[in-house]
C-alpha cells in the first residue's frame, strides 16, 4: 500500500486518542507524536529532545541540531499538550533525555530507537482504524498541510520545518481536490 502523503485533522486527533494515559510508555507516546503533530517537528529530532529544551511557560521547543546540524525554535499551540508534558516531565524516568525508555535494567531511561518508536507508532495507526499505511513522518506532513490550509505561508513553514531550501519545502504542498474547490469557489 502506498505511504500517505498527510493525515486529515480528524485522522490526527483518532491516532492521538489511542495511546493510554496511565500507562507511562502511552503517555509519553502520545505527548511525542501530539508534540510532533503541533509542531511539525522529525521523529528523531523529538527523541533527542531534553528536558531544558521544552519551556512550558511559552509553550516553546528548542530543537538543538536538528537535519543539516541546524538548531530552531518551534511552538505548539494547545493547552492539552502543556498539561501533558508538565505530567509527563512529572513522572519520567531519570535520564538526560526528555523521553527516554520507560523500563531498563540501570533504572534510568535510555534513548528510544527511532525504529522502535516506528514500530509502536505502526500499531498506533493499526488501532485507530486509519486505513492507510502511515508513518510518523506523515505527522510532519500533517502538520505541514493544516499550517498552510489555516493560512500560513510558505516561507514561515521553511523556518518552522528547518529547511534550508523553499524546493525542499514545497514537497510538503499537498492540494486537494477539495481545496482548489473552497479557493474557485471563494469560501
Amino acid at each position: 500500500m502506498p505511504q500517505l502523503r498527510f493525515l486529515e485533522p480528524h485522522e490526527v486527533e483518532k491516532l492521538l486518542s489511542v495511546p493510554h494515559l496511565r500507562a507511562d510508555t502511552g503517555l509519553r507516546n502520545r505527548v511525542i507524536m501530539q508534540l510532533m503533530a503541533e509542531t511539525g517537528a522529525r521523529v528523531g529530532e523529538v527523541l533527542a529532545l531534553r528536558p531544558r529544551d521544552v519551556l512550558l511557560s511559552e509553550q516553546k521547543v528548542t530543537i538543538q541540531r536538528g537535519k543539516g546540524g541546524r538548531t530552531r525554535v518551534v511552538y505548539w499551540h494547545s493547552e492539552e499538550l502543556g498539561m501533558l508534558l508538565k505530567r509527563w516531565k512529572e513522572r519520567r524516568p531519570k535520564s538526560p533525555l526528555l523521553f527516554p525508555t520507560v523500563r531498563s535494567e540501570s533504572g534510568k531511561g535510555k534513548a528510544i530507537e527511532p525504529r522502535s518508536f516506528r514500530l509502536q507508532f505502526a500499531r498506533y495507526v493499526e488501532a485507530a482504524e486509519i486505513p492507510k499505511w502511515v508513518t510518523p513522518h506523515v505527522l510532519r506532513h500533517s502538520f505541514a498541510t493544516s499550517f498552510l490550509n489555516r493560512g500560513g505561508n510558505i516561507r514561515t513553514l521553511q523556518l518552522i520545518l528547518g529547511h534550508s531550501s523553499l524546493a525542499v519545502t514545497e514537497q510538503y504542498l499537498h492540494v486537494t481536490d477539495k481545496d482548489v474547490a473552497v479557493a474557485m469557489r471563494g469560501y
